[in-house]
């Protein structure tokens, strides 16, 4: 059996009895983790330290689960020696480091817990004298290598890597939040921040462009969860909110469709987070990054919102959000992503007002919300990988790599896109005027369909195909590349 030294930080500090339910969640977890990928390990704990047993031949895939713990600060592979004296203390290190430090300058660091006749001064001397013969020299300040001796009462534990875990508290140990999560960068890092704080996060999302942008919305989702939210399987609540565009459409003004879609996406996610015991709600807003989240509407959205609304990205940059997104690897799945834009307002108010944004609500179908509500779809991460492979099958044959000959064309982007770059013959229009465009040049023709990054398309393509026309949908990337 290999042993795996584990440190945490917060843990430490707490008060006895929280501390003891902190780590017991913490060796929780770990065996959790460890078990999901039938590693058969023990743990115990001592002052501080958690030592993890696991065979010697998943010691690496052990380390990478164990770092992805939240309340691991860091964690070293380790070879554990009893001894009585300093001297047995020495001849390991020369047994386990001299070979590795020959032609290296290295430097001793040592630590020490319990009671015994030298300090760590006197272990750093003795070990630093045995072993400079064997190699180009001792540099305490910058050297080759790290020598690491940990004494803990008579056994000393001999390492030279450590490894940053992700820190904070351990998954549960505060209870549980609801997150509005898109397929985007910013709600994914905001929900990790949160479960590194000790929270269950489940995760809620308004589908307006099923099945793609539910596809994508669980790409990210289990991208997440599945690396993260080790010792808890999270459920997912997806629900169709396509009734929303033509009824904003029809009732409401459209200069603040966006900051009326997100107060209704939060009363949603209050219900909800309300029927699985949540205690509160957690988004992906960063303050002044778009219209909707300036200090005005995020009041606004906010009033009458009856749980805390956390908001762990409120200060921080897109570029400071992106560099998470990499660290969680969330990024590339984010990258695939393209918001679905036929409820998003053109000319968007900074400052609506309550009262105003209350009007606008009062416009609307009164039994809106209990119905979206009520038709949730629920399912756990486990299953996400599943879904996302039955909903690809369900779209496969939608994408086609070429234009046939005498199909329309049709560019979904902004007219400024569409200006800078188009495929010649393509006609531009917008999503919410797609099925009118169509309408307009017949049923008896073929429709190819391009966007940004293909969710419009594709959703565009099934929508029409739903309606009885033929449409496909293509890579704007492809038809660049067949000029």
């Amino acid at each position: 059996m290999a042993l795996i030294l584990v440190r945490y930080g917060e843990v430490a500090i707490k008060r006895s009895g929280t501390r003891s339910l902190m780590e017991r969640l913490l060796m929780h977890h770990i065996l959790s983790g460890l078990r999901s990928i039938s590693i058969d390990a023990r743990v115990t704990r001592s002052q501080g330290r958690l030592f993890v047993e696991v065979p010697d031949d998943k010691i690496k895939d052990s380390i990478d689960v164990i770092s992805r713990v939240f309340g691991v600060r860091s964690l070293s592979p380790v070879k554990a020696y009893e001894f009585k004296e300093l001297n047995d203390i020495v001849n390991a290190t020369v047994k386990e480091w001299s070979e590795l430090i020959r032609g290296r300058r290295f430097a001793v660091r040592v630590h020490r817990v319990g009671s015994h006749n030298f300090n760590s001064m006197d272990v750093a001397k003795a070990i630093g004298a045995a072993l400079k013969p064997f190699s180009a020299g001792v540099d305490l300040k910058s050297p080759n290598i790290e020598l690491f001796i940990e004494i803990r009462n008579d056994k000393a534990y001999l390492f030279t890597e450590v490894i940053n875990g992700p820190g904070g508290l351990p998954l549960g140990s505060e209870g549980k939040l609801l997150a509005l999560i898109s397929g985007g960068f910013d709600s994914p890092v905001a929900a990790w921040f949160m479960m590194r704080r000790g929270s269950y996060v489940d995760a809620l999302f308004c589908s307006l462009a099923y099945p793609i942008d539910v596809i994508n919305f669980l790409r990210v989702s289990h991208a997440l969860f599945s690396r993260w939210s080790i010792g808890y399987d999270p459920r997912l609540f997806i629900i169709d909110c396509s009734s929303l565009i033509s009824e904003f459409r029809a009732k409401a003004n459209p200069h603040i469709w966006s900051v009326l879609f997100k107060r209704i996406l939060y009363e949603i996610a209050s219900k909800i987070a309300k029927s699985i015991g949540a205690l509160g709600l957690v988004t992906g807003e960063s303050l002044g990054q778009v219209s909707s989240q300036t200090l005005h509407n995020l009041m606004a959205i906010e009033h009458g919102i009856d749980l805390p609304v956390y908001r762990p990205l409120i200060g921080l940059d897109k570029d400071d959000i992106m560099n998470y997104a990499r660290r969680i690897g969330t990024y590339e799945e984010s990258m695939r992503t393209e918001e679905f834009c036929a409820i998003f307002s053109e000319k968007p108010r900074t400052k609506v007002t309550v009262d105003e944004l209350n009007n606008e609500l009062r416009k609307l179908d009164q039994g809106l919300i209990n119905n979206l509500v009520s038709g949730a779809v629920v399912l756990r991460v486990s299953s996400a990988k599943k879904v996302i492979n039955e909903l690809m099958m369900s779209t496969s044959d939608v994408e086609i790599n070429h234009v046939p000959e005498n199909a329309v064309v049709i560019d979904l982007r902004s007219r400024s896109e569409y200006e800078t770059w188009h495929y010649p013959g393509a006609i531009n229009a917008s999503v919410d005027k797609l099925v009118s465009t169509v309408e307009s040049l017949g049923r008896d023709r073929l429709y190819v369909l391009y966007c940004s990054k293909g969710l419009s398309s594709r959703w565009g393509a099934l929508e029409l195909r739903r309606l009885g026309f033929k449409a496909f949908s293509i890579d704007i990337n492809r038809l660049r590349r067949l000029l």
